[in-house]
Formats: C-alpha cells, structure tokens, sequence
C-alpha cells in the first residue's frame, strides 16, 4: 500500500479536535488497508513500529534527522536550521524542505508501507561504528521517496513526536467498526488485548480471523499482560460487603510492580506496569527467580523493592535509582532488592487466568523456594474484619504502603487489565482525613507569574474516561512543584507539546491552558478532599491538590479512572 495514503489520513487526523470523528475517519481507512498491512499501519498510526513491550527504539536523535533532512531536500544546512528555528517542528522543517525537492530527486517508485516498515526497523537495529551516518542516510532515501506531506510524518515518527492524539483505544474502537460493523464490539477486542497488548496482532487477527479468532487469543511466553488492577473503598467497613467471606489479606509495597515471564529455552524477561521490557536494569532479579524457581516456563508477578541491609524497606525513589542504562551493576551492589512475588499467570504450558486465586496462591507455595531476595507476599486468611485492620496496621510498622484485600471465591480468576472487585487495596492515606493520592495526566499547563516566570506555575491535570476512552479535566496544580521539578517541567513536556486540545481530552472553557499536552505524563497528585466543580469537565475536583512524583511506571491510560474517582463519592 502506498504510504501517501496513510499520510492523507494523518493529515486528516492532525487537524481534527474530535476523538468520534478520529474513530470514523480511522474504521474508514481501515476497510481499504490490504489485510497484510493492517498490523503495519495500526503501528505507525500509534507512532510506533513494533508493541512497546518489544522495546523497539529508533534512536534518532533531531540533529540526525535534520542532517537527513538537508540531504533529502539537497539543500544547505543552515537553510534547515533556520526553518527549524522558525516551525519548531521537525515534521513542519521537512515538509517546507521536502516541497522545494529538485526535479532531479523525485523518486521512480511511490514509497509503500511495507518499505517503510521495513527501513525504519533497519534505522533501529543499526547500531556500531559509523551507525549514526547510516541511520541518517537510510532516512533521507526515506524522505526522498515520499511527498512533502509523507516527509512531515516521517520525521515525526522518526523522533516519536506523531502526536495525533491517537491512542491504542482508538485504533481498538476503529477496528471494531471497520470489521464488525458495531463498536460495541470493542469490550471483545480491548479482552483480548488485556492479553495481547499488540495492536498489531490484534489488528491482523480480526481482519483474518474474525471474533472468533479474537476470542481464541490466550497468553504467550515473552508477551506481557496488562496486570490486574484493586479497587478502593471509603472505609474498611465496605470491603466486607463487596467481597464477603473469607479473604487473603496480603501486604502493599511501595516499589515496582514487575511481571516475569520464562520460556522453555531458560530465558527470563522482566516488565514494567508499562510493559516495557526492563530486565536489564535488574540482572540480579533475572538471578534470583531463576534459582528460586525450578520450572520450565512460567509468568509470576511481584512487587520489587529496595531495602537495606537489615532487610527493611526503602523508598520508592530510592528503587527508581536502578533505573538506568549505565553503571548497572554498581548499582545492584549499591542497592539491593527483594522481590515479594503474589501472583502465577503460566506454569508449564498452562494458562493460570482463569483458576481462582486461592489455587494460584498455592501452587505458589510449591514452587518458590524462598529465599532472601525472593519471597511471597505477607499474608493471612481471615473472615475477620478485625484481624485484616490488626494486619494492615502491623504493615504500617513493618514500612509498607497497605494491605490488598484479595477474593478466594470460585470465580476470583485473574482480570487481565482491569479494575475488578476482586482485590480490594487498602493504604495508610485512607485513614487519614485526607483522600488517597490519584495518579493524573498531565494536559495543559499555565505559565508562571512573580517567583515562576519564565517556566510553568500549574498544570492542568486529568483522570481517564476508560469507557469513552478520553480524558476530564480534575484540578489545577501548582502546590508541591519544588524548584528543581519546575526547573524540569519544560524540558520534560516539551516533547509532548502540541498546537491545540488534544481530540480525547474533554474541558470546559474555564480550564483553556496556555500550553497543551498530549496525555502522557502521569504525576501522584495527594489533596484534601474531593468536591463538585463548574469547571472541571469531570464535575469534580481535588481540593489542595500537591505534587507528590512523577509516575514513570505508569502509560497516561492506567491513570486514576473516572469512575474511581465517582465511586469515592
């Protein structure tokens, strides 16, 4: 397929401000793309050429880009420095750039998708002595063969700057359309996609295999599920009532969530809540669950956190030190890790979804062999109220966030993604006069006056609609920004900056920011209490919102929901 058409299509995308309207024009698209290409598109409409659980990274950085630039268009250098200095834009730079190609350079043959795909997967695998030169040309021959138009996403893709406004639930809504005909549908696909988090699988199955294709997806070694999600009560008197009987009461970590997957070959990859694939930051983790689990394959999921000598906790921020790209393993010497395992997905071929937990809690009991770096979670069983309040209060002391109220019914199988009543989480905050923190997304943002002129002195932060897939505006906040995070905030965002309101983000106009985000950048946000609002889109706000930490673990989709938000009500 002629990738000018895809480019038509994101031309039409960039200038809408309708998340509907993107679905529609994407369903459309979608049934005229050749099945074969489906999977290729529904990965460059994202911005990306691969799942993000594949870590499949360009690495491109802009001065390359615009050195692929100034060769493509046969140009001076300093012409494009000034074009970028006047759009802002890499993508905009090549278009002007690109509309000017001498005669002499249009190319033979249109570029197709299939081309591209496969010389942007070449760009990231280059890697060595002189790669820097030859990403660069790979990129001009690129932008050389496409229109000026086709350069623009090109390059955007090229530096991961697409933003559109598109996200994995808009392809999933657009596809339901496109080859079921109701988006209804979608709650099938998004099923299947808790499993799979690859929209391209997802994509190519549909079109070749219909829903019952879809339906027959199941776990597989080395790709990540979506993790499972604990819902919150206003007092622990509600978790009785939501999941009666007998309960696992187990303890809540203040680390990073990780699920570790091993396949028969012996190898164990590690992701993140994100399901990016960090197992090099951890190769002692990767040690340790190999020696304390004696299986073929298997996919467990845990808690890791750092702790000192004495085996005590940590701070979360002291365990986000260990990721990093250099000087690994003087850091796994420098602080040392636990992993505090409380879930098994797979074992030896078999799938572990959709046992009941208590069975999933047993048969981990016979197959981890606990040491001092692995260890199952604290836990007890009780129909006690009592005791769960006594245990939550002993995991206070012991330095840990909670407790996870978890159902051992029958049906308490594993909810690939989603936000179900069968655990319950239970935190220190609650029994404050203070809510729970929230994780948002940043949106907007409003410059700064007197003390913070010249950087950003609140940002717009929103909670996710998951049901209609956008975004509502809930506070302002600028309380808690010390001087070294608003020092950051410009450069940090500044990728995700875009010219207007992002499609899938809903607000009224008492909340217009000076500047607009693409929803990607998810902060801990603690306040006083939650109250109806005028002028939030949500209807709500958070009183005396404060900046706790970025949340880099966390995709602006697996922010704090709308519907948590109701539920505190």
């Amino acid at each position: 397929m002629d990738f000018e058409k895809l480019a038509e299509v994101y031309e039409k995308l960039e200038k809408t401000s309708s998340g509907n309207t993107m679905r529609e024009i994407l369903s459309e698209f979608f049934r005229k793309v050749p099945k074969d290409d489906l999977a290729l598109v529904s990965y460059l409409t994202l911005g990306q050429i691969a799942s993000e659980y594949e870590s499949v990274i360009l690495g491109m950085a802009e001065k390359s880009v615009l050195k692929a630039i100034t060769t493509a268009g046969a140009i001076d250098s300093s012409k494009v420095k000034k074009i970028m200095q006047e759009t802002g834009d890499a993508g905009l730079t090549a278009e002007k750039v690109l509309q000017k190609k001498p005669r002499t350079l249009v190319p033979l043959s249109k570029l197709t998708i299939d081309e591209l795909f496969e010389k942007l997967h070449k760009i990231a695998k280059t890697s060595g002595s002189g790669s820097q030169d030859l990403k660069t040309n790979i990129l001009a021959s690129l932008l050389q063969k496409s229109s000026s138009k086709g350069a623009k996403y090109i390059t955007r893709i090229a530096l991961g700057t697409l933003r559109m406004g598109v996200g994995d639930m808009t392809v999933l809504d657009a596809l339901a359309i496109a080859y079921t005909e109701d988006k209804s549908n979608k709650k099938i696909l998004e099923k299947a996609y808790n499993i799979c988090p690859d929209v391209g699988v997802i994509a190519e199955t549909l079109a070749k295999k219909g829903l019952k294709g879809i339906e027959n997806i199941d776990v597989h070694i080395g790709r990540p599920i979506k993790m499972m999600l604990g819902q919150r009560v206003k007092a622990l008197e509600e978790i009785g009532e939501k999941i009666p009987g007998e309960v696992t009461v187990e303890a809540k970590y203040d680390g990073e969530r990780i699920q570790a997957h091993k396949d028969k070959k012996g190898k164990i990859n590690l992701f993140s809540r994100r399901l990016d694939n960090i197992t090099d930051q951890f190769p002692d983790l990767v040690k340790y669950l190999d020696e304390a689990i004696n299986e073929k394959e298997f996919v467990v999921e845990g808690e890791v956190i750092a702790v000192d000598n004495d085996e005590k906790p940590l701070p979360f921020q002291t365990l986000m030190q260990r990721r990093r790209k250099y000087d690994i393993e003087e850091y796994v010497k420098k602080i040392p890790i636990q992993f505090k395992i409380f879930d098994i997905l797979h074992l030896n071929g078999k799938s572990y979804l959709n046992i009941p937990y208590y069975k999933r809690a047993e048969t981990l009991e016979k197959i981890v062999k606990k040491n001092k770096e692995i260890k199952l979670t604290e836990r007890i069983i009780t129909d006690d109220l009592g005791k769960t309040n006594d245990f939550f209060k002993k995991m206070l002391k012991s330095g840990y966030e909670g407790v996870i109220v978890k159902s051992r019914a029958e049906d308490s199988f594993y909810q690939a993604g989603t936000r179900g009543w069968n655990w319950i989480k239970w935190k220190k905050e609650y029994v404050k006069e203070m809510v729970d923190t929230f994780d948002l997304v940043i949106v907007g943002a409003f410059y700064g006056k007197g003390r913070r002129s010249g950087t950003y002195g609140a940002l717009l932060c929103a909670a996710y609609n998951e049901d209609k897939d956008f975004f509502e505006t809930f506070c302002k906040l600028g309380t808690g920004l010390s001087d070294e995070v608003l020092a950051e905030l410009p450069k940090k965002l500044e990728k995700f900056k875009v010219e207007k309101k992002p499609a899938r983000l809903i607000i009224k106009k008492e909340m217009e920011a000076d500047v607009w985000f693409e929803p990607k950048i998810v902060v801990e946000v603690f306040g006083a209490e939650i109250t109806k609002s005028p002028f939030h889109s949500l209807g709500l706000a958070l009183r005396f919102p404060r900046f706790v930490r970025f949340r880099e673990d966390k995709k602006a989709e697996q922010a704090t929901t709308v519907k948590e938000i109701e539920d505190l009500q």
